[in-house]
């Protein structure tokens, strides 16, 4: 019987430790539309809590990061779980321009994102760089300074993202 609960137990936790470092994983989905059967294909990390926990109500935030493309341009975002409210923002003609800091891996820099008012999304303003970056990088960690929070940090693993992004490019090749 205690041989019988061992193999059990090793089982299990082979098939716990599968799907974390499965759920770790990039993935990919494609959005049709219906009008014009145009096709978007989206490369997608896994969604990941800030570092630390946030205080109510934003406690239950999660974000992940996106690349989008359509054979035509490509983009780089990344969405939350409920709208980000960023301060120390430069307001605009209904977005607002964040200024912060991103680290690959061990290399800090600078860069500009926006955000639509209200909006859930976050978008990269330089996307040829942060899409070179993602596909050499382990991880980027990404600093924001949230109302009542201070600087807020979110790592997105980056472990299949190169394979991700380049799947969603061969689904325009002919």
């Amino acid at each position: 019987m205690k041989k019988k609960i061992f193999v059990l137990s090793i089982l299990l936790i082979f098939v716990l430790s599968f799907t974390v470092s499965a759920s770790a994983q990039w993935d990919t989905f494609v959005s049709k539309d219906e009008m014009t059967e145009e096709e978007t294909w989206y490369a997608t990390s896994p969604y990941v809590a800030p570092t630390e926990t946030m205080g109510f109500p934003y406690h239950n935030v999660e974000a992940s990061l996106l690349v989008g493309y359509n054979g035509k341009s490509e983009w780089v975002y990344i969405v939350f779980s409920e709208a980000p409210n960023i301060i120390d923002d430069e307001t605009k003609d209904g977005y607002n321009l964040i200024y912060t800091r991103i680290k690959w891996d061990d290399e800090i820099e600078n860069v500009k994102l926006t955000q639509d008012w209200g909006s859930k999304f976050i978008h990269f303003r330089s996307d040829e760089t942060i899409i070179s970056n993602i596909m050499k990088s382990n991880t980027v960690l990404l600093e924001l300074d949230w109302y009542g929070e201070g600087e807020v940090y979110f790592r997105f693993p980056l472990e299949g993202s190169a394979d991700a992004i380049s799947k969603i490019h061969s689904a325009f090749e002919d």
